[in-house]
């Protein structure tokens, strides 16, 4: 059965569909990433401060904790970041070849209208020339 170019038309839609979610997805673990090290940066300003009088103290152990499951989560986070980008390269890739693939097809589509036309003209001048 050949490929039709509105289904190579719609493949290519399911993929860059695919490749916004893998774009946004990335995006969002970045994010996250980024409110874990301003939480760090705000976690180590509370175990500075608190050797300055009058301030709140927040116990240590609970800064180290809560700075510990930050690490483990950044790292998980760093993890998905390259699933998600190699997610992404695949998909980037796929989508060169679809394209690729339709350009082909685009061509292909020409040239056989141009035989046919060619076809047609040369009927018409043996016609012609056998009146």
């Amino acid at each position: 059965m050949p490929t039709t170019r509105a289904s190579y038309l719609g493949l290519i839609r399911l993929q860059k569909l695919k490749k916004a979610r893998a774009e946004m997805a990335i995006a969002r673990i970045n994010l996250q990433l980024l409110a874990i090290a301003e939480e760090n940066e705000a976690l180590f300003k509370m175990q500075d401060r608190r050797f300055e009088p009058g301030t709140n103290l927040v116990p240590p152990d609970i800064i180290i904790k809560r700075l510990e499951a930050n690490r483990l989560r950044a790292v998980s986070l760093s993890e998905q970041v390259v699933v998600t980008r190699q997610e992404l390269l695949k998909i980037s890739r796929t989508l060169e070849v679809l394209n690729d693939k339709l350009r082909s097809h685009d061509i292909d589509a020409q040239r056989n209208e141009a035989t046919l036309e060619i076809g047609e003209y040369i009927s018409q001048l043996l016609g012609k020339a056998a009146s």
